[in-house]
């Protein structure tokens, strides 16, 4: 949703920064350091290995309290997936918690017999190797760089190649394959509008590298604050808490995608949308009333532009308090009558929902909220209040065992009173604009946001603030550590740790410190409300869109990429953002299409909704003072968006299969060419054309003014979407320059593949209700294979489905496969691209249709294929 501006108190924080900043020495590796020895003899343990640790002589406490002795243990898990942990002996670091708000670990009995990959360690000083069986890669190598475990500083290398493949850790905007240019990645939740390379607003310590069209997987399952340096040579973790816990990928046959596939064994499968969510949606921030928003929603239909689910956000509420109503722009009864109307249509409604609950002592959710005791505390034990949107806040503590009770009334009511069908949570790093608890005390009052301030009013304040935070002490009881200005500072684009944010001394149940789990709060509010809205409606996918997340939530939510800018070059950018998404185990996600900040223009908003119109996630969504940007305000964005979405409703039932098989088995939606062919070098650094599953391939305008594009084809055949127009790649690294009028995104199909579609209609459900033209693209074999899945589109668990795979060798096409959902429509078409053979006739069980050429193709229509069994379809 909404990134507030700041001018001068980024000056105030690179002034009061007490820590080094990390890019002074990020370059660096402590080599001073004297690091560990294997102290006694290692034992074997039921999965695995267990090694004692002793630290060696020399130089201790670079940035915290050196922690003596150490454990590693050494887990087997499975064929494909090495754990290695090391852990403080007295176990007093704060690990990621063994739990849906963490992550659950696996739960072993014994190692795996036969592995992809081999251990091996040094013994002093204590290193490690991560070897892959099949070619003897070394993946992961400490033995030359120093580890250092301390309270609050873990360091930890790994030799890489020179200039390696690197692919992930996050959240951050910056080019897909990581470079060595911008050489440090923070993870940090952050409330910031999409910088590039900064830290925003998730945490995921992955990534994927590639070395000789082979693919590896490291994952470091810790939620503290890290930098990540990728440097010529090596990759280096520096992190400001928690113990290092490691998990390796290796994979058999070594491709990237199976790689996802091993992660998200480990981490979570992505959610199963609901067929409904895959249609298009709108947004902005700025609906002046009631009226406005209809007005968005009926341009939508008279410009026939498809719509499927309007979302309303803060806009809505009294004074930006949630689960209430702007009593004069906004009215309860008009809100419950858009929900009305759009349910009447067979269309759908979001609205926002922030953690942030206003103080003011009139407004229920807080009073109970107050009285249950479930709000995150201060490090004295009163109630840490901050700033949000509608003023002094306090935020929901999710670790708390009231806090589910608590939050299942507020969201159930909500989501009666207004018929939702879904939630949209947001600001849930968790963000807050003041620094400390700057609201104690001052309850009932309407407070100036400081981004709204004079520069030299705002600076007095956020002195003030930061005055009385260092008042309340720079821990907590009990721990020693220094939790507000730890010594070494992580390259956090805020910062200093508690600016925008919950303070890092703030206390969760338990006596947790904010330190110790901020990367982990939206995640857990993912999982706690994804809960509720199961108990709400059992039988319903639930719909949840998040901005702050950790790895592990695409199993329960959808994310967007924040709040972006009408900018071309964060058009271009997106592609890389929902790439790493798609890598993170969540496949639901997208951007804001033609940007969130500044006036979109209508040549960049026209681009835009031709690219959006393929997201996975695919919604318009704009900021307060902005223009309006709804395609139909432009003739060409118009005309543009029809186009480009009847083609994603024609597609729908493909979407909906890679959804499935996303869902099934960890894969993207949307695939880098390299994840899909990682033996082409070629592909290396291409993060702007788009494979949607593994038969099409996406090649946007991404660049002003420009009428044409370079694309690069993987060897084989691929026909043009519009013209079936065939072109025969050789070489991966040859451009070819395609034609892209302002109205047109170039979409091509693979050879070799066959595409379930439909006619296109206004709505999701009207198209699903049209027979299935299955799109025969034939490869230069003349054969071709795909993949059907059907269900009943919306229920937790199916009864019946359907799962079909088609393939067409030699004029035969034939569906195998299950054939349980007994409801699926007919296929009433068959086209072929490519065919070489003139084929006039098509026979299904003894009848023959006539087979005419279009545009072409050959078309085989007025067919009435019933898809509750097998079935095979001769061509001659």
């Amino acid at each position: 949703m909404r990134t507030t501006k700041t001018h001068i108190l980024l000056a105030v924080v690179a002034f009061s920064f007490t820590g080094v900043f990390a890019q002074d020495y990020g370059m660096y590796v402590s080599s001073s350091a004297p690091g560990y020895a294997v102290k006694g003899k290692p034992h074997k343990t039921k999965t695995g290995l267990e090694i004692p640790l002793e630290i060696n002589k020399g130089d201790s406490d670079f940035y915290g309290k050196t922690i003596n002795d150490l454990i590693v243990n050494v887990d087997y898990e499975t064929a494909e997936r090495l754990h290695v942990k090391i852990a403080d002996k007295d176990a007093k670091q704060f690990p990621v918690p063994d739990s849906t708000y963490g992550m659950e670990r696996p739960k072993l009995r014994k190692p795996a017999k036969k592995t992809n990959y081999d251990f091996s360690y040094t013994e002093n000083p204590f290193g490690f190797k991560v070897t892959r069986k099949h070619d003897k890669e070394v993946i992961f190598d400490t033995n030359d760089y120093p580890l250092v475990f301390e309270d609050q500083y873990l360091e930890l290398s790994s030799a890489v190649p020179d200039d390696a493949n690197i692919y992930g850790v996050g959240e951050t905007t910056a080019p897909f394959r990581r470079n060595n240019l911008k050489n440090v990645t923070t993870i940090f939740a952050r409330d910031a509008g999409t910088p590039f390379y900064e830290n925003i607003y998730g945490a995921h310590p992955y990534y994927n590298e590639i070395r000789d069209g082979k693919a590896h997987g490291v994952f470091l399952l810790n939620a503290h604050g890290m930098d990540v340096f990728f440097a010529k040579g090596r990759v280096t973790y520096k992190i400001i808490g928690g113990i290092l816990e490691f998990y390796f990928l290796v994979p058999k046959d070594g491709r990237p995608n199976s790689v996802l596939e091993a992660y998200t064994d480990l981490v979570g499968k992505p959610f199963m949308p609901a067929l409904w969510m895959l249609g298009w949606h709108h947004c902005r921030y700025g609906f002046n009333n009631i009226s406005h928003v209809n007005w968005a929603v009926d341009g939508y239909k008279e410009a026939n532009i498809p719509l499927e689910t309007i979302w309303v956000d803060i806009d809505y509420m009294d004074h930006e308090k949630d689960f209430t109503f702007d009593p004069v722009n906004f009215p309860e009864e008009s809100m419950i009558a858009l929900s009305k109307k759009m349910h009447a249509n067979s269309q759908r409604m979001i609205t926002m929902v922030d953690p942030a609950l206003s103080t003011n002592d009139s407004y229920p959710p807080y009073e109970r909220g107050h009285e249950m005791d479930v709000f995150i505390k201060n490090n004295d034990g009163s109630e840490f209040q901050g700033q949000v949107w509608p003023g002094y806040t306090a935020f929901p503590d999710w670790w708390h065992p009231k806090a589910a009770e608590f939050w299942e009334y507020e969201i159930t009511e909500w989501m009666k009173l207004l018929d939702l069908d879904g939630l949209w949570i947001d600001m849930n790093e968790p963000a807050s604009f003041c620094l400390g608890s700057c609201g104690t005390g001052k309850a009932n009052t309407d407070p100036q946001r400081q981004f709204e301030m004079d520069p030299e009013e705002a600076a007095k304040v956020h002195a003030q603030e930061q005055i009385a935070l260092d008042a309340m002490g720079t821990g907590v009881p009990g721990d020693s550590r220094n939790l507000l200005y730890p010594k070494y500072a992580i390259n956090s684009g805020g910062g200093n740790l508690s600016e925008r944010t919950a303070p890092m001394t703030a206390l969760h149940y338990g006596d947790i410190p904010h330190y110790d789990i901020h990367n982990l709060y939206g995640h857990a509010e993912c999982s706690l409300t994804r809960d509720i809205l199961l108990k709400y409606k059992p039988t319903e996918r639930p719909f949840l869109l998040t901005r702050a997340s950790f790895a592990g939530s695409g199993q329960h939510v959808g994310h967007w990429t924040g709040d972006n800018h009408s900018q071309w070059e964060k058009l271009k950018s997106s592609i890389a953002e929902i790439f790493n998404f798609q890598m993170f185990g969540v496949s639901y996600s997208g951007a804001d299409v033609c940007g969130f900040f500044l006036n979109t223009t209508e040549t960049l908003c026209t681009r835009w909704m031709e690219l959006g119109a393929f997201y996975p996630f695919a919604r318009n969504h704009n900021t307060l003072g902005t223009i309006n940007q709804e395609p139909f305000v432009w003739d060409r964005t118009a005309e543009a968006s029809r186009r480009a979405l009847s083609i994603r409703y024609s597609l729908l039932p493909y979407y909906y299969t890679l959804f499935e098989e996303s869902h099934r088995v960890g894969t993207g939606v949307w695939r880098p060419l390299i994840f899909e062919y990682p033996e082409e070098d070629a592909f290396l650094d291409n993060d702007v054309q788009v494979l949607i599953g593994t038969d099409l391939l996406l090649t946007p305008v991404v660049e002003e003014n420009a009428t044409s594009v370079d694309a690069q084809f993987p060897k084989g055949i691929w026909y043009d979407w519009y013209t079936n127009e065939a072109y025969e790649s050789t070489s991966a690294e040859e451009k070819v320059t395609l034609e892209a009028e302002m109205e047109h995104i170039p979409l091509h199909i693979r050879g070799g593949s066959i595409l379930p579609t439909k006619t296109p209609e206004y709505l999701v459900t009207d198209t699903y209700a049209n027979p299935y033209t299955l799109v025969i693209a034939l490869d230069k074999k003349g054969r071709a294979e795909g993949r059907l899945y059907i269900d009943d589109q919306h229920s937790v668990e199916q009864p019946e489905i359907s799962d079909i795979t088609f393939t067409y060798k030699n004029g035969v096409l034939k569906a195998r496969g299950e054939f349980g959902y007994t409801d699926a429509e007919k296929i009433g078409a068959i086209k072929i691209i490519g065919a070489q053979e003139e084929l006039t006739t098509a026979s299904y069980k003894g009848d023959k249709v006539t087979v005419t050429k279009k545009d072409g193709a050959l078309v085989a229509e007025d067919l009435d294929i019933d898809l509750s069994c097998k079935f095979t379809v001769k061509f001659r």
